[in-house]
């Protein structure tokens, strides 16, 4: 059974059975995004599939240099019966392909899975795999800022901060505003393996989509901060805030996020959600000063091969 790479002759077949096997969360993101461009994009993204030619399993499979100068494998596996010992057995038929490499540089192994599609804790610990918690979910109750949220909102408005939706008017009187969200983006998170470049063609298709709006704070002709938000139907999911780094501290982010809570009440009045990086405490302490409660600890299976060692089973 071969590792087959998601191409341009086969992502629409892929891309539809990724829809077809995703959680009802993922599948109203996937709604909101380009999702054979985002694939062919990641470059991430491979399958098995049965004699008959059919998609049988879907793989995401990277492998990255990390800001501690370390190599971050990250592998997860989604199948459409989501049978644990089936998963399991892919991801170690993956990590089998691994035996006997040798590091070159500390390598971490991460292994991902779902709550719908749980491996087989036992099996991931018999050849050294360690739960770890990953991620934090947030949310935050439905309704307009409240007493005690976004507190530096005001200290960014004294500085001359401002807050604004991007509409058609302002493209066309900002035509290169993309280019300079990709540019931001790509600034803020140059050093995090987890997250893909991202291009002006993909911003600018990310803001085609209804479901989607995209947030930016200025100072003066300078675009600081941006932030994205997607209408999922039950809730409004904001994964991404990034900021240049010389506007940390400015109370932006906090400003930013108030504009957000309140067009989210006028316009829907569901529930935001976020995801924060269980290292990052900047990131998810922000979530929780904005009314974001914390609700789910989400963990990934890990192993670190160091320098010099070789990876065995």
């Amino acid at each position: 059974m071969d590792l087959i790479p998601v191409t341009p002759e086969n992502v629409e077949r892929f891309a539809a059975f990724r829809m077809e096997i995703a959680s009802e969360e993922l599948r109203s993101y996937y709604n909101t995004i380009d999702l054979p461009a985002a694939l062919l994009r990641q470059g991430t993204e491979f399958f098995y599939e049965d004699r008959a030619g059919q998609i049988t399993a879907a793989i995401s499979l990277t492998r990255s240099p990390h800001r501690d100068r370390s190599i971050v494998v990250m592998i997860s596996a989604d199948t459409r019966e989501k049978a644990p010992q089936d998963l399991t057995n892919i991801i170690c038929k993956i990590l089998s392909d691994e035996k006997g490499h040798t590091a070159e540089q500390d390598t971490i192994y991460k292994i991902f899975e779902d709550e719908e599609a749980p491996l087989i804790g036992k099996d991931l610990e018999a050849i050294g795999f360690e739960r770890i918690v990953g991620n934090y979910r947030y949310v935050r109750a439905p309704g307009p800022p409240r007493p005690g949220e976004f507190p530096y909102a005001e200290r960014a408005r004294k500085r001359g901060y401002e807050t604004l939706i991007i509409d058609d008017a302002y493209v066309a009187a900002h035509p290169d505003i993309f280019e300079t969200l990709a540019d931001l983006l790509n600034r803020a998170f140059l050093n995090w393996a987890s997250v893909t470049k991202t291009t002006a063609e993909h911003i600018r298709s990310h803001y085609d989509k209804d479901a989607n709006d995209i947030l930016i704070t200025k100072l003066g002709d300078e675009v600081a901060s941006t932030m994205f938000c997607s209408f999922l139907g039950k809730e409004v999911l904001s994964p991404k805030y990034a900021s240049l780094r010389k506007h940390w501290g400015s109370g932006a982010s906090d400003l930013m996020s108030q504009h957000l809570a309140q067009y989210v009440a006028d316009r829907w009045n569901v529930p935001i959600i976020g995801y924060a990086d269980a290292t990052n405490a900047a990131s998810w302490k922000a979530l929780e000063r904005f009314g974001l409660t914390r609700d789910q600890e989400i963990s990934y299976w890990g192993r670190r091969i160091p320098a010099g060692s070789t990876f065995q089973l």
